[in-house]
């Protein structure tokens, strides 16, 4: 949900006109939708199902957020210290930097 709403402020705000001729300006959605109304070529390829599928297949879809090693000294520490995984974002960054603190430490002995 909150994503939704950072994409949704994203595209609907207006990047403002610089005196870097290069940088384009305007409503993001609109620059995406429409690039020739700002002067530049549209980027987009079609892609078929077929090659969607080819890279469904492909992708490497973990249970886990990173490296199984890392994420099993996380899990322990947890554990140990009784740090608890929350749904509020900014606890959860907390979190992160907190075990993120604590291996580096961990390394630097």
């Amino acid at each position: 949900m909150e994503l939704d709403e950072v994409v949704h402020a994203w595209n609907d705000h207006r990047i403002r006109s610089t005196n870097n001729p290069q940088a384009p300006n305007g409503r993001p959605t609109l620059m995406h939708a429409v690039p020739n109304l700002y002067g530049v070529p549209n980027f987009l390829q079609p892609a078929s199902q077929t090659e969607l599928e080819i890279c469904l297949e492909k992708c490497l879809f973990k249970d886990f957020p990173c490296d199984v090693d890392v994420f099993h000294l996380c899990t322990e520490l947890m554990t140990e210290y009784r740090l608890v995984m929350s749904d509020d974002v900014y606890e959860i960054t907390n979190l992160y930097v907190r075990l993120r603190q604590m291996i580096s430490d961990g390394l630097g002995e």
